[in-house]
């Protein structure tokens, strides 16, 4: 399998110079220092370990050999090229988008994504983009003062994270950094009219000398019983700056704010091992759940949980849920290894899902977990996804509405008779709390060619993708190339969604 490496996939081409480099200081590259510290926060090896073998996930279905049915709904464009390329950035391209939904408001949508970007990582900008009516019409902007293209002191910004809080209050968490120096921080911007309009961005976190934060998150709780109605929780991985290879190195941590993203609380370690990929929930009585991936030695890839009951301050010991045996897919940097999460709004059942090779040995498919204890037990993993046995399924995203369906987003490359680089977007339901799925359904209008989606090591569309629902309407948020650039001949990648029933 590929290199599994940080969320912001910081590698690769040219880099640029440190102006401190001619006073005689040290030159700093961000990409080379990912590049130094690789081996210390993932590791090499094949989907499946040699001389192991997992449990079989049961299977739902036979594997289907033909066109799958296609639901019949509008593919919205989200995303606007709102920024010029410059200094290597890519023109015109979007990805790994998010999305939140109001609870209070399922009509309103907050979608977040990078604009323009960087080969060795990150993106020249942060994009926004709400809808007031369920998705229907966008209106995108970029995240202010944030990056030096929007007027802020950051070169670069990646890994957009987006969440309502109560009273029409928005949230939009970056990972902003400096190519040319070690500077990075976890900022947050807020919004106080449903994400019209924000706030300059506040520091969340800021590890100082080389030490670096990566794929941070961000998740409010809206319970009307909750203690702690309205804190505002940001989570993150932290990778050291210590020599290779270390038994420890990147802890998960966690902080909060209790006055709408004004201010932020000190941070409070949540796990100490090499970990990637913090995923927050908030479930019903304000009990806060993160999820992640512990890498470990032996190519263990193992999927953990914690929870707080005290607004973040304390957690449990680490709960595992299950192995994790993702192959990739060739040519593509997609999100294997790194886990998706919904919680049910009336019960607290929990969800998680992730793409993985356990059954095939090289081709992934998307297995779904659940827990109805609060994440103390779960379910035997099952295989969600559909298709030709050998169509890779990848990057899924997950969402429960109104009434306990469960519905799962995926990639899948069916629809290309070579596997390589024809995508489209599926979507699989659940009506009975997970406990079965119907066949999936294709969700983007026609296959996409990802020769033309940004480039990060490969054809990036996202270590993530968006999925939301309201009491009846599924929105995935996704990347593709349906429409033609106004500089060049080629297609380029926007953001899309849909809203489907």
């Amino acid at each position: 399998m590929r290199k599994l490496l940080t969320g912001l996939g910081l590698l690769a081409t040219a880099l640029l110079l440190d102006p401190r480099a001619s006073t005689g200081e040290p030159r700093f590259s961000r990409s080379e220092w990912i590049e130094a510290h690789e081996l210390h926060n993932r590791f090499d090896g094949g989907a499946l370990p040699a001389g192991t073998r997992p449990a079989t996930a049961a299977r739902r279905a036979p594997a289907f050999e033909g066109a799958a049915a296609t639901v019949k709904v509008i593919n919205v464009q989200v995303s606007k090229d709102l920024v010029a390329g410059s200094g290597g950035s890519q023109r015109e391209t979007q990805a790994e988008p998010f999305l939140a939904i109001d609870p209070a408001n399922e009509k309103r949508l907050l979608a977040g994504y990078q604009e323009g970007r960087y080969a060795e990582g990150g993106a020249r900008a942060l994009g926004a983009a709400v809808s007031t009516n369920g998705g229907l019409k966008w209106k995108a902007g970029l995240i202010p003062t944030l990056t030096e293209a929007t007027g802020g002191r950051w070169q670069r910004a990646s890994d957009p994270w987006v969440a309502f809080g109560p009273d029409r209050r928005a949230y939009y968490v970056s990972l902003a950094f400096d190519e040319t120096r070690p500077d990075n921080a976890v900022v947050v911007s807020t919004s106080t009219n449903g994400g019209a309009s924000w706030g300059d961005p506040v520091t969340v976190h800021s590890p100082g000398g080389r030490d670096f934060d990566d794929k941070e998150a961000i998740v409010v709780d809206t319970y009307a019983d909750s203690p702690f109605r309205g804190r505002v929780y940001v989570v993150w991985d932290m990778v050291r700056d210590l020599p290779n290879p270390v038994p420890q190195g990147q802890p998960v941590l966690v902080s909060w704010s209790a006055d709408g993203g004004a201010s932020f609380s000190p941070t409070v370690t949540v796990h100490d091992a090499i970990n990637l990929g913090a995923f927050p929930l908030v479930a019903p009585g304000g009990v806060l759940h993160v999820f992640w991936t512990e890498f470990s030695s032996g190519n263990r890839i193992r999927l953990l949980t914690a929870r707080s009951t005290d607004g973040g301050e304390t957690w449990t010991a680490a709960l595992p849920i299950d192995d994790m045996f993702p192959s990739g897919v060739d040519g593509m940097r997609v999100g294997d290894g790194i886990a998706a999460a919904a919680v049910d709004r009336r019960n607290g059942a929990l969800y998680v899902v992730w793409e993985d090779a356990r059954r095939t040995g090289n081709v992934d498919e998307i297995l779904l977990s659940r827990s109805l204890d609060g994440g103390e037990n779960w379910s035997p993993p099952q295989v969600v996804s559909d298709g030709p046995a050998d169509a890779p399924s990848f990057t899924p995203a997950v969402a429960v509405d109104g009434s306990g369906r469960v519905g799962v987003a995926y990639y899948s490359l069916r629809n290309d008779p070579f596997r390589e680089k024809g995508v489209d977007l599926y979507l699989a339901f659940s009506r009975d709390g997970g406990d079965s799925f119907a066949a999936s359904k294709r969700v983007s209008r026609t296959t996409w060619d990802a020769t033309f989606a940004a480039f990060s090591r490969g054809r990036f569309l996202g270590d993530y993708q968006g999925l939301v629902a309201g009491k009846t309407l599924f929105h995935p948020l996704f990347v593709a190339t349906f429409r033609s650039s106004t500089l060049t001949p080629w297609p380029q990648p926007d953001v899309f969604t849909a809203s489907v029933k």
